[in-house]
């Protein structure tokens, strides 16, 4: 299956208990299954995109925060989660459990919002401009 990892910030939702939560981060493409990464506090949640539901969470260990400190850096870290990924999309009835997710959210929560690009890019830049 191709791994691709999308450039381009993105506002997705995560479904919570009571509502969508946006969240911005990464979309990680493994074949069909769309997956988005985004940093949290101390981890960076892995969600499946279509269902908004958890899949993994990665501890933000010192290693991850030195390999991820520039895009490029991030956007290899994150094709190497994509990788690991694999290995849960070839489950045995991965297909059949999604939509099983996606139809939970949905009843609970109700259509999730849409998926917009976000501009992050000042972040890496030497002088971002922004005043704190």
């Amino acid at each position: 299956m191709k791994i691709t990892v999308n450039e381009q910030s993105q506002r997705f939702y995560l479904a919570t208990t009571k509502d969508w939560k946006p969240m911005v981060g990464h979309e990680i493409r493994v074949g069909k299954y769309r997956f988005c990464a985004i940093p949290m506090d101390g981890h960076i949640n892995i969600t499946e995109v279509t269902s908004g539901l958890q899949i993994v969470e990665i501890p933000m260990s010192l290693g991850v925060m030195i390999e991820t400190v520039t895009k490029e850096g991030a956007i290899s870290w994150l094709y190497k989660v994509g990788e690991s990924l694999l290995k849960i999309v070839r489950m045995k009835d991965y297909d059949k459990q999604l939509e099983k997710m996606k139809k939970m959210t949905i009843e609970k929560l109700g259509d999730m919002p849409p998926i917009e690009d976000v501009d992050m890019d000042w972040i890496f830049e030497d002088e971002s401009g922004v005043l704190n």
